[in-house]
């Protein structure tokens, strides 16, 4: 299964050697010769929570709502979209309580997100972030 070689292989990291800060860049792929279309699905930043040991780490003591509050923060300034323009959020997860429906609700109102935008969640023990990707695609 190759799929994540498949969607990582559109974008490419790039450092910025001033900031230290990775964006990144399209990459020509076999649809790049398409014509544009209103249903077609952007990806214009991708950003993730950081990493450290579950209940040990020095993210222990921060809730999940805090992290995920600041991601759609960063999202908002790094894309400088309109948030009443987001149509849809699919958020990918593993291991938070009650599926994380709640918490990432939550994240959302913190973030400064309107509340009309749709919210669901996918708790998946592996690739919860890629399986959030093709949910939204698919939709």
């Amino acid at each position: 299964m190759d799929r994540l070689q498949r969607i990582s292989g559109h974008v490419v990291s790039a450092m910025s050697v001033a900031d230290s800060t990775a964006f990144l860049s399209p990459q020509p792929t076999s649809m790049a010769g398409a014509q544009p279309d209103d249903s077609d699905v952007v990806i214009c930043c991708a950003i993730r929570t950081p990493l450290a040991k579950a209940k040990k780490g020095g993210f222990k003591d921060t809730a999940p709502e805090e992290m995920l509050a600041a991601l759609f923060k960063a999202i908002v300034e790094r894309t400088k979209v309109d948030p009443k323009e987001i149509g849809d959020i699919q958020i990918g997860n593993v291991l938070q309580p009650g599926a994380s429906g709640l918490t990432s609700r939550m994240s959302q109102f913190l973030g400064g997100l309107p509340f009309d935008i749709p919210l669901s969640v996918v708790n998946r023990q592996c690739s919860s972030g890629l399986q959030a990707t093709a949910n939204i695609a698919a939709s």
